[in-house]
């Protein structure tokens, strides 16, 4: 068997089989699946992707803040300005006083410093509740939700609750998603070349 090594010729081989699976064209929304569906090796959560009508208008670049709910999702993207509070002093102890996760906690905490910043959920479904509930409240106005954090427990929940919103989002209503596909989205969308001539 022959192997193939070249890193370009194994992504670009990868891309296009997954291409071909799905009946993807070269739109930016299925650049944006196939990079999840390469990230979790899964097809099944990628076809459940789906996107805002409005989620052109939330397509961001290097230049925009990126506010992640875990440093996994954090540290697969590629920009320089992405945060993550998850392991500040404060949202600790207030997680441990509270007995409320310190995901919510922290996303809390970015809405009051970077309100209109792109917010990426790839892990904890108690994340995406606590960015809801901010949007509702007013107090957060994201440039764009990515949605897709995974587990049994209120997962597709609050996937479903990301439907309701007026902001841009991208989803996926399934109990997969995580961390790699969370970043895989927003990576995708960082790599269009096409995002900043506001075109897709």
């Amino acid at each position: 068997m022959v192997y193939i090594l070249n890193p370009e010729e194994i992504y670009s081989k990868s891309f296009g089989i997954i291409k071909n699976i799905m009946g993807l064209d070269d739109s930016l929304k299925s650049k944006i699946i196939i990079r999840a569906a390469h990230a979790t090796g899964d097809i099944d959560a990628a076809r459940s992707i789906i996107f805002s009508e409005n989620f052109e208008d939330g397509l961001f670049d290097q230049n925009y803040n990126i506010v992640t709910d875990i440093n996994m999702v954090k540290y697969g993207i590629g920009s320089n300005k992405t945060y993550c509070h998850i392991n500040d002093d404060d949202v600790i102890e207030s997680s441990k006083s509270m007995h409320i996760s310190r995901s919510y906690i922290a996303i809390k905490k970015a809405c009051r410093e970077m309100p209109e910043a792109v917010y990426v959920i790839g892990d904890a479904p108690t994340a995406l509740i606590s960015i809801i509930e901010e949007i509702n409240n007013k107090k957060c106005n994201p440039h764009m939700v990515i949605g897709v954090p995974v587990g049994f427990v209120s997962a597709l929940e609050s996937k479903q609750l990301l439907l309701k919103v007026k902001i841009p989002f991208i989803t996926n209503l399934s109990i997969k998603g995580g961390s790699a596909m969370g970043a895989a989205i927003a990576n995708a969308i960082l790599s269009d070349k096409n995002v900043h001539r506001g075109h897709t």
